[in-house]
This record gives C-alpha cells, sequence and structure tokens, in this order.
C-alpha cells in the first residue's frame, strides 16, 4: 500500500488518461465496427467497454477519495458519481446511439472531475511527499 502513496500522482495520471482513451475508445467504435466488422466483433466488444469504463471508475473513486480529505472540495466527487451514473446507464440500459452519448458524457465527465481535482490538488498540497 505504502508503494500504491509514493506513485500517488502517477495514479492520477492514469485515470485521467483511463477516461480519455475510454472517450476515444467509444467515439470510434461506430466508426470501427462499421469500417472494420472483424476487428469490431473478435476484439472490441462491449466487454472492452465494461474493462475501460470499470477500471477508470475503481482508480477514480480511490484517488478522488483521497484527494477529498486532503483539499475538501466535494465537487470532483460529484462529477464523479454523475459520470459513473452516465456511464451504468450507457452499458445496462441505453442502445443505439443513446448508448454512445451516456459513454461518451461519463467518460468526459469523469475526465473534467480528474481535471478539477488535479488543479485542487494542486492548490492545496504544498508538499508532494504524501
Amino acid at each position: 500500500m505504502r508503494k500504491i502513496f509514493t506513485h500517488y500522482h502517477t495514479l492520477n495520471k492514469v485515470g485521467l488518461w483511463l477516461s480519455v482513451i475510454c472517450t476515444i475508445h467509444c467515439l470510434a467504435m461506430p466508426f470501427l465496427m462499421t469500417a472494420l466488422p472483424i476487428l469490431g466483433e473478435s476484439f472490441l466488444t462491449e466487454k472492452s467497454e465494461f474493462y475501460l469504463i470499470g477500471s477508470s471508475a475503481v482508480l477514480a473513486v480511490f484517488l478522488l477519495i483521497k484527494d477529498y480529505r486532503n483539499h475538501h472540495n466535494p465537487q470532483p466527487l460529484f462529477l464523479l458519481v454523475l459520470a459513473l451514473c452516465f456511464n451504468i446507464t450507457g452499458l445496462f440500459w441505453a442502445k443505439g446511439s443513446l448508448e454512445m452519448l451516456f459513454n461518451v458524457s461519463g467518460a468526459l465527465i469523469m475526465a473534467l472531475a480528474y481535471w478539477i481535482n488535479w488543479t485542487s490538488h494542486r492548490r492545496a498540497c504544498h508538499s508532494h511527499t504524501h
């Protein structure tokens, strides 16, 4: 657990990039499914969406709650909850173009939560030894 806290800032960046990758995946998927049906059927399945959203959500919950204890800005946590609502709706209930709309919106909102968290953290943290 000590090593996780040593690489905390790297994990924050990884979480942000997972959200960005998820957004790119969601936007590119319709084009890939149309242009490359073999790739779309065998490699980029619904499982990949589940893993991208799931891993970015787990990392976001861990990092944003930890940072909240330092800077006490609840806005990133509210945005995270909103992003998770969008992503869960997109994964399990929305169909067709609504699915893409919910998942892209959720990924963008999660990236915004990371960015606001990062700026709040930088303002509140004078020592990056934690």
